[in-house]
């Protein structure tokens, strides 16, 4: 597994590029980057529709920048909405 990278810049453009708003906020999610603490995010994706779309590439973009600094990403697919 990889080192969890905390430096002060890439975590202040990861949570300001792109971003509009971050709960419970901007300051709590920093405190835990910052710490060294590997966070693990995930992100749901509904298989109903035929194929992804660009507005997903958004989350699956943002969920690369925390892999690259060592955090651990998990796509999560569900199946119940599906026919």
């Amino acid at each position: 597994m990889s080192k969890v990278i905390t430096d002060k810049k890439l975590i202040t453009e990861l949570l300001t590029r792109g971003v509009e708003k971050i709960y419970p906020s901007y300051a709590e999610l920093e405190k835990k980057l910052l710490s060294g603490e590997r966070l693990r995010l995930y992100c749901g994706y509904d298989p109903t529709g035929p194929s992804l779309h660009v507005g997903n590439a958004i989350s699956i973009n943002k969920l690369g920048q925390f892999q690259s600094l060592g955090h651990e990403v998990i796509f999560l697919i569900g199946d119940f909405t599906s026919t």
